[in-house]
């Protein structure tokens, strides 16, 4: 399986008119993490989609307001 490199989209793509405070490109942040070693990561914006883990990738999901963000473990099939 390939796995995406760099972020989803670029920084002009997110609608951040209603987030309390814009993020330019290379700004850090906090996303949550679901599952896998991880409660959080901090990361630059635009996030990357995928995250390779021992064990398995962390998968972003940036549906919807940025504090919504989750980075999803999917573990590495045996």
């Amino acid at each position: 399986m390939k796995r995406a490199e760099g972020p989803r989209h670029s920084p002009d793509w997110y609608d951040q008119s209603g987030e309390a405070a814009v993020l330019r490109e290379g700004d850090r942040f906090f996303v949550v993490c679901e599952g896998g070693p991880s409660v959080s990561r901090v990361e630059t914006f635009p996030p990357q989609l995928e995250v390779a883990e021992q064990g398995g990738t962390y998968v972003l999901e940036d549906d919807g307001p940025r504090d919504a963000w989750r980075y999803v473990f999917i573990p590495a099939e045996s």
